[in-house]
């Protein structure tokens, strides 16, 4: 019952849609990410990285969390889930390293965590930068996890500058917000359903590095060794060799 999902109240927040991408499906992405979580031990326990395109919207999170507070993460499914045609995925990168945004000190991604991303950019460049989210969940990665009602109304778009612009979402699948209406948000008011949640946890939003070009068949058949059941162990092992 759509009733009985709590509405999301919180002043500040970042806002994610996800769907098909460099030749994985949606439900793929997500069985991947929650294999990652669960396979983070001692300070990564529960701990799963998501990532994200834009360095203006990786701006905006930063200033989101250090000058609002944000802690939360909301994922909301795209429209179309058509599957992806396998023969036009292209190649993918994986990313090994990572900084804090302004920090030129680099840093390992820890073991257990697979950042991806297409090769390429959408006007046909070579992708030379990525961005990630560490977030931090104690129940499964899948739709339903952690639920919200959202009103989009309540909330609108901070800048990279920590400027509060429209309630539009635009063309962005990640989106920094905040709350500028006091009021307490109502279920009647509530037009979207945000399908899981996670928290942020440290590092929180990061610039990557070091990408290595990998086929799109790595990524394909680690998802059938997924499908078939591969445990915690087997994972880490499979993401070093990976990275490699």
């Amino acid at each position: 019952m759509i009733k009985r999902v709590p509405v999301f109240q919180q002043g500040a927040v970042c806002l994610t849609k996800f769907g098909p991408e460099s030749g994985e499906t949606a439900e793929e992405i997500l069985a991947r990410k929650d294999l990652e979580r669960r396979s983070g031990a001692r300070a990564h326990k529960n701990e799963f990285w998501w990532g994200i395109g834009e360095k203006g919207t990786a701006q905006s999170i930063n200033s989101l969390i250090s000058q609002h507070g944000a802690n939360v993460v909301l994922f909301c499914a795209i429209k179309n889930q058509k599957p992806p045609k396998k023969s036009s995925a292209s190649d993918v990168l994986v990313w090994r390293k990572y900084r804090t945004l302004g920090s030129s000190v680099l840093r390992d991604i820890p073991k257990h965590v697979l950042i991806t991303s297409s090769a390429m950019t959408k006007s046909g460049t070579i992708r030379s930068t990525h961005f990630a989210l560490a977030c931090n969940s104690n129940v499964p990665i899948k739709i339903g996890g952690r639920a919200f009602r959202f009103s989009n109304s309540h909330y609108k778009n901070l800048s990279k500058g920590g400027k509060l612009g429209k309630s539009a979402r635009g063309q962005r699948t990640t989106t920094a917000l905040v709350k500028w209406r006091s009021s307490p948000i109502s279920g009647a008011e509530c037009d979207s359903i945000i399908d899981f949640s996670a928290d942020l946890c440290p590092p929180y939003c990061v610039e990557l590095s070091d990408p290595k070009r990998i086929p799109p068949s790595a990524v394909a058949t680690l998802n059938q060794q997924i499908s078939n059941g591969l445990r915690i162990g087997q994972w880490t092992l499979a993401v070093t060799n990976i990275r490699r």
